[in-house]
């Protein structure tokens, strides 16, 4: 990813258990818990932020990245707001706007 220009961006995170949530309050100020947002099994130990044309290139990348990191993954565009206007809200950096 790194030598073929797509790879923008990589980290690891801290372990669920030390997360903390942040909640809005119907009064308006905000509740901060210890813990995950969710309970499940499964949790985000890091990301990626690649830059690619479309959803078929972005998942030939994490196809790789799966096998390599063995790993399951989740791909996703990014959504700017306020951003471009697209009828989905997904941008992908390399399309030309405008």
């Amino acid at each position: 990813m790194i030598a073929a220009g797509v790879r923008k961006f990589a980290c690891g995170i801290s372990p669920a258990g030390k997360a903390k949530t942040v909640r809005k309050q119907p009064d308006g100020t905000v509740l901060v818990t210890d813990g995950p947002y969710t309970e499940t099994k499964e949790h985000m130990g890091g990301f990626w932020i690649l830059e690619a044309a479309d959803m078929d290139e972005a998942l030939a990348w994490a196809r790789k990245g799966a096998i390599t990191c063995d790993a399951a993954g989740e791909v996703r565009g990014a959504s700017f707001l306020p951003g471009p206007e697209r009828s989905n809200g997904i941008v992908w950096p390399r399309t030309k706007i405008g």
